[in-house]
């Protein structure tokens, strides 16, 4: 005799049947995905504070700063969605539609990348910008 995987009351119908009904097959299936997507969650968290923090600079009109700002506001140097690269071997590192280019150890530069990738109307690419990873 078979049993069900989520609630374990016994099993009737097709050999290969897994569980009861659709609540238990659901309950079962959510409770798997809840462990698994625990760690994208947190990894997505990161990403949004990074891409929130470099907006609030860009739009202050801060597009110079340094490592130790960012830190100060909490952003995670660890984390990245992708990179851009320009002619001159320059690494854009971004976090969703906004990154920054390191000048220094110290120095960086914030740029909004949204146009780069989608190549809106009405706005200039960077001709320093060519790859994307």
């Amino acid at each position: 005799m078979k049993y069900c995987q989520d609630c374990g009351a016994m099993l009737r119908g097709r050999a290969d049947k897994k569980f009861c009904d659709d609540h238990c097959r659901c309950h079962y299936n959510n409770a798997i995905n809840k462990i698994r997507d625990s760690g994208f969650k947190e990894i997505n968290r990161i990403l949004k504070k990074n891409t929130d923090i470099l907006e609030k600079f860009s739009q202050q009109g801060i597009h110079q700063t340094t490592q130790r700002i960012l830190s100060a506001t909490g952003f995670n140097f660890s984390f990245s969605t992708h990179r851009l690269y320009d002619k001159k071997g320059e690494t854009c590192i971004c976090c969703y539609n906004y990154g920054y280019i390191t000048i220094n150890e110290e120095e960086l530069t914030i740029l909004q990348t949204t146009h780069l990738l989608y190549n809106k109307p009405n706005q200039q690419i960077p001709s320093q910008i060519l790859k994307f990873e």
